[in-house]
């Protein structure tokens, strides 16, 4: 498909006009000096070596300014050492697609790159997270809601047959502006960049993004999958560092999974011939270790309850902030960076950013979420801590057998039988498969994939009924709904099971991920047994009256927690 088509639609060029100006106010009179490569030492990856068109790049503003926004989020409110940005991030990434590179040429049968190819990728590697806004993720969760952004995200979709990130789709249209493509050709000493001008940010975006890149009947889907893929630069090095920095012994063997991967050769679907990153038959491991170390970063630090309370405070400060108009623009988000959003709650004066629902004090939000002081859990809801009130009577196989043994001796036909004993054996199989345990799936479909206007509403209703005990209970309600927070993560999900990227050991065959990694199976596993939903209040409220409205709230009479003092400082 051309990209080009994309670029001149309506919803690309209502937000590329906003993020120009940004880009231009970012480079705004810079000139890049003179410079040698360095080489900089880091603590996954060791010295990298950087040439001298990328230390340019890396000492950009726009590059700098990733100094300043931290690769997970809040995370480090709960793992203190976590406080590394995607400045290094990014750095790192680029160090890691060096090595994929290099490993790839040396174990191809023969070198699949083109001229400036390795170049291109290692753009591709130190820009793609240039998106980001503070905070990371957590902001792009919230312009991603906003219609304007939700209609462009439909039409990559739409054309490109996938859907990028948020924060991708920015990186795409950050360096495919007017600024950006003028400052990088005259001023980035990229090697023969006079002939690559036409086509140089449409391929890089694409890696970005996740798109192939294609010339007449072949594709290069090797080079976005160094970038964008299962086994990418990205992931080899956030896994590595996020653990590293947050204290965790979570490792993959690195150097097994570089010394397996290697391009191979095949006639896709459309009769093209693609150039595929895989992996040998032999590397499966480092594929699985690479996934079980995902599945641990989402259950440590990423789904930690800390830290997603800590990430819905912020949601409300920053949606605050908007329905204010103090930030206005999608750049707004580009443009304030970790240490400067909190200080925008000064501009918010006597106004009330939620009119329908009551104040909400931006001011007093910002201090709490800078000192960490945050709400408390009453609630807490998983596959495993809750039951059914009303459970099914069990079926008893000796008793049953009895009463057979009885109607036999008292004379039974044939057919008769043989229809009891069908009926014992479906329910002694219906009784051995069925759950006791109260499927989320109704739960999730309900409160997890809520816009943050129906979360509000929802937050109303629960301040109503909570109010209610405390009248029941002769207490005053010193709170209000925003002193409440009701939190129902994503399910994980750990890539696509599908993928056909494993060479088969005649060297000749692919086979799908799913053949050896239970992608699936494992997201499915982690859903059931690590996801948690939570109900937390602030300091003001009663734990033992919000667990009881909470479990009628979420659970509506129809289940019941276990045992939520083994959970919960909470005196029932």
């Amino acid at each position: 498909m051309d990209i080009s088509v994309l670029m001149s639609s309506d919803e690309y060029k209502t937000i590329e006009a906003d993020i120009e100006s940004f880009v231009k106010e970012k480079l705004d009179g810079y000139k890049p000096s003179r410079t040698t490569g360095k080489t900089i030492h880091d603590p996954v990856w060791g010295s990298v070596e950087y040439s001298d068109w990328e230390m340019q790049l890396i000492d950009s503003p726009l590059f700098q300014r990733l100094r300043d926004i931290h690769q997970v989020g809040l995370a480090m409110l709960t793992y203190p050492a976590a406080r590394h940005s995607r400045f290094e991030h990014s750095l790192g990434v680029a160090a890691a697609a060096k090595k994929m590179c290099e490993k790839i040429s040396k174990n191809s049968k023969r070198c699949p790159f083109k001229k400036n190819d390795k170049n291109k990728v290692y753009l591709a590697a130190l820009l793609h997270d240039i998106g980001h806004g503070f905070y990371s993720h957590l902001s792009e969760s919230i312009y991603g809601e906003f219609k304007a952004f939700d209609k462009l995200i439909t039409k990559f979709k739409r054309m490109l047959k996938r859907k990028p990130k948020a924060h991708e789709a920015l990186a795409f249209i950050i360096i495919n502006t007017e600024t950006f493509r003028n400052f990088f050709f005259e001023n980035i000493n990229y090697p023969d960049k006079n002939e690559c001008q036409g086509y140089l940010f449409s391929d890089v975006g694409k890696m970005i993004i996740g798109a192939n890149i294609e010339e007449s009947d072949e594709v290069y889907s090797f080079l976005t999958a160094i970038i964008n893929g299962p086994f990418d630069a990205d992931k080899l090095d956030y896994i590595k560092r996020d653990s590293h920095t947050a204290g965790l012994s979570l490792s993959y063997d690195m150097e097994r999974l570089f010394t397996k991967i290697v391009v191979h050769t095949v006639q896709n679907e459309s009769r093209q011939t693609e150039y595929r990153l895989v992996i040998k038959f032999n590397g499966v491991t480092a594929i699985e270790e690479l996934t079980f170390c995902r599945i641990m970063l989402f259950s440590y630090i990423y789904y930690h309850q800390k830290v997603l309370i800590s990430e819905a405070m912020v949601k409300d400060y920053v949606h605050g902030l908007h329905r204010l108009g103090i930030i206005r623009e999608f750049s707004d988000f580009l443009r304030y960076t970790d240490s400067d959003i909190l200080k925008l709650a000064k501009q918010q004066g006597n106004k009330s950013p939620f009119p329908k629902y009551e104040m909400l004090n931006l001011e007093k939000l910002a201090l709490n979420i800078a000192n960490r002081r945050l709400p408390k859990r009453c609630f807490e809801i998983s596959q495993s801590n809750v039951e059914n009130i009303a459970e099914e009577p069990k079926f008893d196989l000796t008793h049953q057998c009895q009463i057979l043994a009885e109607q036999c001796k008292n004379g039974i036909t044939a057919e008769e039988l043989q229809s009891r004993i069908e009926l014992m054996i479906f329910s002694l199989r219906n009784q051995e498969t069925r759950e006791d345990k109260v499927l989320l799936d109704s739960l999730y479909n309900e409160l997890g994939k809520v816009t943050f206007e129906a979360m509000l509403a929802l937050r109303k209703k629960f301040y109503i009924q909570l109010a209610n005990e405390y009248s029941k209970a002769g207490k005053a309600v010193n709170f209000n709904m925003f002193d409440v927070y009701i939190i129902v993560p994503k399910s994980a999900n750990y890539g696509e099971a599908g993928d056909s990227v494993i060479l088969g050991r005649n060297n000749k065959d692919l086979l799908q991920i799913n053949d050896f990694v239970k992608l699936d199976d494992w997201a499915a596993s982690f859903n059931s047994n690590k996801w948690r939903g939570y109900v937390f209040v602030s300091e003001h409220i009663d734990l033992s009256i919000a667990f009881k409205v909470a479990q009628k709230f979420i659970l509506k009479g129809k289940a019941r927690v276990k045992k939520p003092t083994s959970y919960m400082k909470v005196d029932l």
